[in-house]
């Protein structure tokens, strides 16, 4: 293949197409008048020249620009020389070393024959003429740059310019010479040579000698600054001879010198550090250097490198862990929702795709004390085969706990983040951020920015301590924070974090984490055998019930805790060898109960139902008293209630009036009879709408004097039209009926989803009613209530009826003039 010039060639005339042998060239251009060398190894190419060496036949040498030296036809530029071999010697491995001369331009036409050697048709290229003002003015600049690179450059010979000097007179052998004799790339080279024209190829030789000239004088300016800090060095290195002999002298120590060496000798064998910090290091060392061990300064520069060059830099632990043995680490060592793991799972896959990076909010566990932040935080860990590290943020008040204090600071040191870490050995533990809702007290928003740099994903990467002055890359740090309820996290934080809610255990998962994780865990604590100590599951839900009242486990922990120190105690004594710890003997170890348990009533009762309420202990079961009495028809309400549930009551008073003909309730009622609703626990503030449906039934059956059924409790919120809407909690508000023994349970029937969650148990032996409408819950509810009696609708669709059946009244017609007629 022959790769044409861009061009147009002025070719000499011939009589006939002549073949010359053809000689790729691959690491050289050969220029008319010029000679080169080269190693050749390829068999058609030695048979070419011992040819031509033995003829002294001319050839034609043309570059060849491929990279596959196997290739068969090797692709040659049009462009070539005609040149004739000058000698042939040996050289290594069986090639020959041959020096060519080039004689003139030729121009490849075709190839004839590729056997046993490349051979081409060709043509010489005439010569243009051309100006010689112009040309002398370009010969005259070629001449000054070949001068200035000889002088820079000492790779190139003094004597060249004197030689091309001689070339003067014929520019386009001066062009030539100057193009062979400088180490142009090829492509360049092969450019010179296809300019046939005397000015644009000067044109091109200018333009790289100009790049020559440059790179010569880089160079130059580089040796140059090299030899000054040579020469710096070594007179610096002369003067601390000096000193140190004079030091010597004295009788003076030279432990400041060898501290610095060591430092020098820890920076150097240190391969994690970033170029900031290995520069910051050898500064701070170059001044350790210079101080006295005496100083101040000396000191805490000391204490500053060794925090700069202690830090985790760079060092992490493998996103090695699979997702199949993650999840069963987090079922294994976590009591919780599935949902709940589900979502650490998807955190955990991205995390592990993207080789420890995470750019998505930081995680938030939400939950009262004691339902297993820590605990989860810990599976996490685990799981992911990192170190947790727990710090507490409550009580920072200030940016430099967060981000350190500068240097100039008397006792300066970094900021707890940094501190943690390097105790921590790695760049990407997990860090368990606790009390949020109790960090900043003060709520000074530069204080909650800075932590929020810390766990920032957008920030983090590049997180500045005040004290370290270097960037730190906590973008692979897994944190985690936890608080007690998403109403105390601070504003600034809640747009970056992902809020995972922790709900509270209802009786029967406590019953089950107890035995799965906490018994075993106390008694090994307490020195105690799992075949020395026996207790039930009623023994555990008596003390759930009686001697704890909350959501989370700390309490019910403690109270288990107490027993097994008391058989410990016993345990020391040798008084016995086994304890069996039961519902009649356990006030021996916990004392009398703490809490007594609301119960169902015995018999449907007059103004009084069986509430659900949700506290931060967890589920609870509430009854809602009321009476009417002689007076002006006011509502009185009693029990610590809040705004929300005083706004309650009064809705649900007013719908009731409303359907006062559909109760049987005689209007005037509501104007002579004043209604007392009352909460019971008083002590204890109360608020929340989710109590509308029992307070509508507790009024309905005052006023009607209806009895409500005793084996029913229920939840939700009412609206004026007598709709009933969702509440929260549903899970713990069941759990509490469960407890008490109510097994029917009135919800909104927009909470129909939320059911999955409870255990099989429960949903077995419980049944739902669902609830769209006050009206329904009447009549569920309310005994000796018979609404189709009563419903206005149903009224008025009969006396519709009756209407339809009358025989219409037939229409007097128009008397006509002249002829009256008798009336029908």
């Amino acid at each position: 293949m022959i790769i044409k010039s861009k061009t147009r060639l002025p070719l000499v005339a011939t009589d006939r197409e002549v073949a010359f042998p053809l000689l790729p060239l691959m690491t050289g251009i050969l220029f008319p008048g010029t000679t080169i060398s080269i190693q050749v190894g390829r068999p058609e190419n030695l048979a070419l020249l011992k040819t031509c060496y033995a003829d002294k036949s001319r050839l034609v040498a043309a570059y060849s620009q491929s990279g596959d030296s196997s290739a068969e036809e090797p692709p040659v530029h049009q462009v070539g020389v005609f040149a004739t071999v000058q000698s042939m010697r040996e050289g290594i491995g069986g090639s020959q070393v041959v020096t060519l001369e080039g004689h003139e331009r030729a121009a490849v036409s075709k190839i004839v024959a590729t056997g046993p050697y490349l051979k081409a048709t060709a043509n010489a290229v005439d010569k243009l003429r051309f100006s010689a003002k112009s040309i002398d003015q370009k010969v005259n600049q070629v001449v000054s740059i070949v001068g200035e690179i000889t002088h820079l450059d000492p790779v190139y010979s003094p004597e060249t310019l004197n030689v091309l000097k001689m070339n003067v007179d014929d520019p386009s052998c001066l062009a030539d010479q100057v193009a062979a004799s400088f180490r142009f790339p090829l492509a360049a080279k092969q450019e010179i040579l296809e300019a046939v024209a005397l000015e644009p190829r000067f044109n091109r030789l200018l333009t790289h000698l100009n790049t020559e000239l440059s790179r010569a004088a880089t160079a130059v300016s580089i040796h140059e600054k090299v030899k000054g800090r040579i020469a710096e060095d070594q007179h610096r290195y002369f003067l601390r001879q000096q000193l140190h002999e004079i030091r010597k002298q004295l009788g003076e120590d030279f432990g400041e010198e060898k501290e610095a060496a060591r430092w020098k000798n820890q920076i150097k064998n240190s391969p994690n550090l970033p170029h900031e910090v290995v520069a910051r290091a050898r500064m701070e060392v170059d001044r350790l250097a210079q101080l006295s061990p005496a100083s101040a300064e000396y000191g805490a520069t000391k204490g500053y490198l060794n925090w700069l060059l202690n830090l985790p830099w760079g060092k992490t632990t493998p996103e090695d862990y699979t997702i199949a043995d993650a999840e069963k680490i987090l079922n294994t060592d976590y009591y919780g929702p599935n949902k709940l793991k589900e979502q650490i799972l998807q955190r955990l896959s991205v995390r592990k795709l993207l080789g420890g990076a995470d750019q998505a909010p930081t995680l938030c566990l939400v939950g009262v004390p004691g339902t297993g932040k820590a605990s989860l935080a810990k599976a996490i860990a685990r799981a992911t085969g990192k170190e947790l590290i727990r710090i507490s943020v409550g009580g920072i008040t200030d940016v430099a706990d967060v981000k350190g204090s500068p240097r100039t600071y008397l006792g300066a040191q970094p900021g707890k983040i940094i501190r943690t870490l390097r105790d921590a050995g790695s760049s990407d533990p997990l860090i368990l951020l606790e009390d949020i809702d109790y960090f900043n007290v003060e709520n000074d928003s530069s204080v909650n920015m800075a932590l929020l740099e810390v766990i920032d994903s957008r920030y983090n990467a590049r997180f500045l301590d005040q004290y370290v002055g270097v960037p730190f890359d906590l973008s692979k740090v897994f944190f985690v924070c936890s608080v007690r309820s998403y109403e105390e996290i601070p504003e600034q934080f809640v747009p970056r974090l992902e809020i995972i809610e922790l709900p509270g255990y209802i009786e029967r998962e406590k019953i089950a984490i107890a035995n799965r994780y906490i018994l075993p865990n106390l008694l090994k604590r307490h020195g105690l055998l799992k075949s020395e100590v026996r207790m039930n599951d009623k023994t555990l839900s008596l003390i759930i019930s009686g001697f704890t009242q909350e959501a989370g486990l700390l309490g019910f922990s403690q109270q288990i805790e107490r027993i097994c120190r008391k058989i410990a105690l016993a345990k020391a004594e040798k008084k016995k060898k086994s304890w069996t710890i039961s519902e009649k003997n356990l006030e021996a170890y916990l004392g009398t109960t703490v809490f007594i348990p609301e119960k169902a009533e015995t018999v449907p009762e007059i103004g009084i139902a069986a509430g659900l309420a949700w506290t931060g202990a967890g589920g609870e079961l509430m009854f809602i008293e009321g009476i009417r009495m002689k007076g002006e028809g006011q509502i009185i309400t009693t029990g610590s209630l809040g705004e929300v549930m005083r706004e309650s009551i009064q809705a649900a008073h007013s719908y009731v009036r409303s359907k006062a003909d559909v109760l049987g309730i005689d209007s005037n009622d509501f104007n002579e009879f004043d209604i007392h609703i009352h909460f019971p626990s008083g002590a204890i503030p109360k608020d929340g709408p989710s109590a509308g449906i029992t307070v509508c039934l507790v009024i309905a059956s005052v006023m009607s004097e209806r009895p409500i059924r005793n084996d029913i409790a229920m939840t939700g919120e009412v609206t004026l039209r007598g709709r009933v809407l969702a509440v929260g909690g549903v899970k713990e508000k069941i759990s509490a009926a469960y407890r008490a023994g109510i097994y029917n349970v009135g919800l909104p029937r927009e909470n129909h989803k939320d059911l999955s969650d409870l255990p099989n148990e429960i949903i077995r032996k419980t049944k739902f009613h669902f609830i769209e409408r006050v009206d329904d819950l009447f009549e569920l509810c309310l005994l000796d209530f018979k609404p189709s009696s009563y419903t206005l609708e149903k009224v008025f669709a009969e006396e519709i009826a009756k209407a339809r059946k009358k025989k219409p009244t037939a229409v007097r017609p128009r008397k006509k003039a002249g002829k009256p007629k008798a009336r029908k």
